[in-house]
């Protein structure tokens, strides 16, 4: 719409990540003059954070690429697309034929995300060169979701989510969403989720070496040593197996049962307290929680997936899922 200043207000979304929050863009001819939250958004309702508000300061970036460069490090000229194109075509082309087709890669990040067509035109490339080497910020930075949940799941795309209008436990496990918005999910608007949630009786633990700025809002925070998330995970399913789990649940959708009360046996109380510095009356505290809640939203971030045991915890985690019936 137009202002009676004479520019435009634009909504639009962010794209810096994928909580997508809901913003106003006011623009002067091809001036982009500020950015704010949507207030009519339904989701981030009015909330952006400043990566959001700064959007005109990188759109307008004097250092900004906006044309095609060519030449050694150092000394880029500008170059027009032809010029541009053919020198890469003749590269990749010679490059293909002395290496084969799996010397070119390609790697697809999260703004790749919010570009449909980009995206697309990327895998058809790469599928049209015959190369099987493209990454993305899934497969670099958590790997260990997709292959768990095409494990478990049967799909790769599976990715747990916090169902913050309907539960009442939100276990957060090496995640800040105060500050990344959440990982492989979203949560715009974090801290005033966070604080409705609570008010509506809801309960908040956060598993972190650090006292992040979500664990400062949560109801409990448990100091774990770095990489040793996965022996809380493995803890509370045992625990859950011996007293908690939805057994219907259990026999009606679950196979591997049996399995996975073996697979957990070892992390006991006194095994995991030792492994990970969280003592065992506050490992007794969130078995509890979990138990009173009856199930359980609970996430991991890149403090999990980036570690060593990235796909055991993120198996338990899983198995918490499947064992509460959440």
């Amino acid at each position: 719409m137009d202002t009676p200043g004479g520019h435009a207000e634009i909504r639009s979304f962010c794209r810096i990540c994928n909580a997508m929050c809901g913003i106003v863009v006011s623009v002067e001819g091809d001036r982009v003059l500020q950015v704010r939250g949507d207030p009519d958004h339904p989701l981030s309702r009015g909330y952006t954070c400043p990566k959001g508000r700064l959007l005109p300061a990188f759109h307008h970036d004097p250092h900004r690429l906006g044309h095609p460069t060519m030449g050694e490090r150092g000394s880029l000229a500008q170059a027009s697309w032809d010029a541009l194109l053919d020198d890469l075509a003749g590269r990749l082309g010679a490059l293909i034929a002395e290496h084969g087709p799996d010397s070119v890669g390609v790697y697809l990040a999260s703004g790749s995300a919010f570009d449909a067509n980009g995206r697309r035109a990327a895998h058809r490339f790469m599928h049209r060169l015959g190369s099987q080497q493209t990454y993305t910020a899934t497969t670099i930075d958590t790997p260990s979701k997709p292959l768990v949940a095409e494990l478990v799941g049967g799909w790769s795309g599976l990715t747990p989510v916090w169902d913050h209008e309907r539960s009442t436990l939100l276990v957060l496990i090496g995640s800040n969403p105060v500050v990344s918005h959440g990982h492989s999910n979203a949560i715009p608007d974090p801290v005033s989720r966070l604080r409705e949630h609570r008010a509506r009786g809801g309960e908040v633990w956060v598993l972190d070496p650090r006292r992040t700025e979500t664990a400062a809002l949560a109801d409990r925070h448990l100091a774990t040593r770095p990489g040793t998330d996965h022996h809380v995970l493995g803890h509370l399913v045992r625990e859950l197996l011996i007293d908690g789990a939805d057994e219907d649940y259990l026999a009606t959708h679950a196979t591997g049962v049996a399995a996975l009360r073996a697979a957990v046996e070892p992390f006991g109380a006194a095994a995991v307290a030792a492994a990970t510095g969280v003592g065992p009356e506050d490992l007794a505290a969130l078995v509890a929680a979990v138990r009173r809640h009856g199930r359980v939203g609970a996430l991991t971030g890149t403090g999990v997936s980036m570690g060593a045991a990235a796909n055991v915890a993120e198996w338990f985690l899983w198995a918490l899922h499947v064992v509460t019936g959440s």
